[in-house]
Order: structure tokens, then C-alpha cells, then sequence
């Protein structure tokens, strides 16, 4: 099992001063942040997953693909070499953005019908697997009330989405949580049956909060009870690669995490 962590400051400043070399496997890129900061990454030679493209590539949009667009993701995977290319299955709303709180939200009159989001996540999808010319895993989103969740976060209409496009999943295990509680289901592991485990080949874990009587994502450190879930998910799903996608939190509490990460895969192999 591999193990990673996204490229935040505090995670970059690790790696460029060798701190990560014998912690993990790989380094999550985020793609909105641009070919630059890529560049400063792959000087180091660690692994690279690959993981969005620019900040206005969304499946569900009308033409993600601009000559813009088109030639930044390009380069950044010629640079990256990434096993994979993974990014959010798409929204529902065009356009749709963060404002006053850790989810996206579009006005009223920015949602879009059911067939169009269905119609334009498998079109660009497609594109997007041929064009990339490396596996694609599309990532779960998390459901709030706000129009740019809707349809997506039904784990019958993900899991159709998956199977239409023939792509992989990158299971973000703190968005299904989130939906889970979000949209009423039973229970946490009722949702994640219901989702496509089978085509899951990296999970992101991270703690999500709560805001009123909503789960929240807040790239919260790991603690001891999240580990039961992630070992459900283990269990159930052909996951080679473990993400542990913290926000920009100081050096210690990474290092610590990643230490955590590696007892808990260690305890897993030893009794397998």
C-alpha cells in the first residue's frame, strides 16, 4: 500500500528539505495551482499524482476544454509523469465557485438540468481519458444544499457516470461521510456500498467537521476512530494508494500524521 500527501507549504517545505523521502510514496499535486510550482515539485524527484486541472476544468461544464486549458494540462502531465490523472467528477451548476464556506455554491439560475450534467461529465470524461493518455479516477463530491452538488453526490447516478465513462475512482472518503450524513442515508457504510468500491484505486482521508447540523469538509488531522472506516473501505476495495490530504497545518503535525498512517498500513500487512 502506498502512502502520500498533498503539496501544501508546509508539505513542500518537507520535501525540499528531504523530509519526506523516507515517509512516503508520493506527493498529490494540485493542478489549479499551475505549471510553475509543478516545476519547483518535480525537481525533487519523488512521485507525482496528478490531481485536477485548472480552476475553471469541470466535467459538467459546457467546453472545459479551452485552447487554455487544453495546452496547461499538457504540460503539467508531461511534467508530472503521474500514474494517474484523478479529478472531481463534476458538479451541477455552471459556473460554480467556494464563497462563504467550505463547499461550492451557484445561484438558482446557474443549476443545471439532470441531462445536461449527465450528458457533459460523460462527453468531457471520455475526452478527458483519451486526451490524458493515462488512467483517469474520478473523485465523489460532497453534498450540501447549495445547487452545486446535486445529482452527483446519488451514488447510483456516480456509479452509472463511472461505468458509462470506464474510468477508475479516487474515493475521498470525507466527502462520502459527508454525503452520508448530508443526504439522510442510514449510515456511513451504507452510502460507501452503494458507490462503485470495486473501481476504487485511491482513497483521500482526512476528518470532516461539522457546521450546525451539516458535515463539513475540513481537512481536519486523522484521529484514532477514523481508522475504523478507512479499514471498511480497505477491506472492501482494491485501493493501492492512501492519501492523507490534511490542510496546510504546521511540519510536526504532517510528519506526525504520516507516522500514524504508517503504524496503522504496518499493523494491517503484519496481520494479513
Amino acid at each position: 500500500m502506498k502512502l502520500g500527501v498533498p503539496i501544501l507549504k508546509s508539505s513542500f517545505n518537507l520535501l525540499a528539505d528531504g523530509k519526506l523521502d523516507d515517509k512516503v510514496d508520493y506527493v498529490v499535486y494540485y493542478g489549479a495551482a499551475g505549471v510553475d510550482k509543478l516545476k519547483q515539485v518535480a525537481q525533487y524527484g519523488k512521485t507525482i499524482y496528478l490531481h485536477d486541472l485548472a480552476k475553471s476544468f469541470w466535467l459538467n461544464y459546457e467546453n472545459p476544454f479551452t485552447p487554455e486549458n487544453v495546452a496547461e494540462a499538457r504540460e503539467m502531465l508531461d511534467i508530472a509523469k503521474s500514474p494517474w490523472l484523478s479529478t472531481g467528477i463534476g458538479a451541477s451548476a455552471e459556473p460554480q465557485a467556494h464563497r462563504d464556506g467550505p463547499y461550492r455554491e451557484a445561484d438558482d439560475d446557474q443549476l443545471q438540468s439532470r441531462e445536461t450534467v449527465v450528458n457533459n461529465i460523460v462527453k468531457h470524461g471520455k475526452r478527458l481519458q483519451e486526451f490524458a493518455g493515462i488512467p483517469l479516477l474520478l473523485e465523489n463530491f460532497n453534498y450540501h444544499p447549495t445547487n452545486a452538488y446535486e445529482y452527483i453526490c446519488e451514488p447510483e447516478l456516480f456509479s452509472d457516470l463511472i461505468t458509462e465513462i470506464g474510468c477508475g475512482v479516487l474515493l475521498d472518503l470525507a466527502h462520502a461521510r459527508i454525503s452520508a450524513v448530508n443526504m439522510k442515508w442510514p449510515d456511513e457504510r451504507s452510502y460507501l456500498k452503494a458507490l462503485p468500491m470495486s473501481k476504487m484505486r485511491e482513497v483521500h482521508i482526512t476528518r470532516p467537521g461539522w457546521q450546525g447540523d451539516q458535515r463539513v469538509d475540513m481537512h481536519q488531522p486523522l484521529q484514532a476512530d477514523d481508522f475504523d472506516l478507512l479499514s471498511f473501505v480497505l477491506d472492501n476495495a482494491p485501493i493501492e494508494s492512501v492519501t492523507i490530504e490534511l490542510d496546510d497545518f504546521d511540519e510536526q503535525t504532517y510528519l506526525d500524521q504520516i507516522d500514524m498512517m504508517r503504524n496503522y498500513l504496518a499493523k494491517r500487512t503484519q496481520m494479513a
